[in-house]
């Protein structure tokens, strides 16, 4: 796989910018290689009039919409964020719920299947947000004070059976288990 292709992953995959130097640490490459590399990238976008464009600020870079498909994308996320939740969105929400504040790769040893999409959606829904701490290397994800209005609460402790899921013993076995990989992955400081 070439470098500007592995670029074109990472960036479609994260949905967020990305430094040079992190792009450089993540495909094992040269700042100057992977600058080539996405300028290659923008010329190939532009060059077949692509709906996907790579938006660039100072050492930061983007894969964004291109304002020529705005209104069309406009129009996609507004029926997303207005239609029926999933199932697999419900899941998602009721772990968030019971359990949050969780990392993705928590939510996903939970659920045992991939999450991205299901937390992206959540998050243009306004019920689940994107905290600061992190764990695991990892941002946390947790239900919104908008998802508590609109269930009517005013505590997550007021779901119904609360005490009895949040410290659900097969969950926390699961989450302990994940983090004991982590940690295994993590070398011991050695004196």
């Amino acid at each position: 796989m070439t470098l500007d292709s592995k670029i074109e992953a990472i960036l479609f995959a994260a949905a967020k910018p990305f430094t040079l130097k992190r792009l450089a640490e993540l495909t094992g490459s040269s700042a100057e290689d992977v600058k080539k590399a996405v300028e290659k990238l923008a010329e190939e976008f532009a060059g077949r009039g692509s709906g996907i464009v790579l938006q660039t600020h100072g050492h930061e870079v983007e894969m964004v919409t291109a304002p020529e498909a705005a209104e069309l994308v406009k129009q996609v996320i507004k029926a997303e964020a207005y239609g029926e939740l999933t199932r697999p969105a419900l899941e998602a929400l009721t772990i968030l719920a019971y359990r949050g504040p969780l990392t993705r790769p928590e939510l996903e040893q939970v659920r045992g299947v991939q999450s991205s999409l299901i937390l992206r959606n959540l998050m243009l829904r306004g019920l689940v947000e994107e905290k600061e701490e992190s764990r695991l290397g990892q941002p946390t994800y947790a239900v919104t004070f908008d998802f508590m209005n609109a269930m009517g609460l005013s505590s997550i402790e007021e779901l119904p059976d609360f005490e009895e899921l949040h410290q659900h013993p097969t969950v926390e076995n699961i989450l302990a288990s994940l983090e004991e990989q982590e940690s295994a992955k993590i070398p011991a400081d050695i004196e």
